[in-house]
């Protein structure tokens, strides 16, 4: 781990008290211009030497949000961010279930051509069967 990274983790660790929320902490990350890879790294850091009955480190283990899905080297050129983000949000959300995720990425992938733009992925979920799920979260934020 290099210097860099081991003084972000004290610094996190002075900021946050024991009891805070991973979401907190990846919402500050979030803001301070951090992406979505290195904020799963910095988080599962920052955990993993938490003792296990820490309310920190039972929270996260009982937290669905902090799982996520990280683009591929072969999709970060293809879905624009709020595309990625409208899927991020449905995952979260618990509208769509891990599997279903991948079916949608990797049905986008294979039938759109070029940059993934939200109102085609709206339109391809419609006709795959996720009619409600594309247009049902539009007010959840992405952050």
């Amino acid at each position: 781990m290099d210097d860099r990274l081991s003084g972000l983790l004290l610094f996190l660790r002075e900021r946050f008290a024991s009891d805070s929320r991973p979401e907190d902490v990846e919402a500050y990350l979030t803001a301070e211009g951090y992406d979505r890879g290195q904020i799963g790294e910095i988080i599962a850091l920052l955990f993993a030497d938490l003792p296990s009955d820490s309310p920190r480190r039972n929270r996260m283990a009982s937290s669905s949000a902090t799982t996520f899905r990280v683009l591929g080297p072969h999709e970060r050129g293809r879905f624009a961010p709020d595309a990625w983000g409208h899927l991020l949000s449905l995952a979260g959300a618990g509208v769509l279930s891990a599997s279903e995720l991948e079916h949608v990425i990797e049905r986008a992938l294979l039938q759109i051509d070029g940059r993934i733009a939200l109102d085609d992925l709206r339109s391809l979920m419609e006709l795959s069967g996720f009619g409600d799920a594309a247009a049902g979260t539009e007010q959840l934020p992405v952050h």
